[in-house]
């Protein structure tokens, strides 16, 4: 097992953040995935990097 940085993997970062903001399980597939997790994804697809801000 080795660690990566949260900016590392933009998409589980914020997966986990949403994940301690909700109270009730909330499955979705990608058509509709939040429009943030989309862009997260899109630029994870693209293998561009994604430069979090303060």
């Amino acid at each position: 097992m080795t660690h990566i940085f949260r900016e590392g993997n933009a998409c589980a970062d914020w997966l986990a953040k949403k994940g301690c903001q909700i109270s009730v399980v909330e499955e979705f597939g990608e058509p509709e995935l939040p429009l943030v997790l989309h862009g997260l994804v899109r630029l994870d697809k693209l293998g561009l990097p994604y430069i979090r801000s303060a």
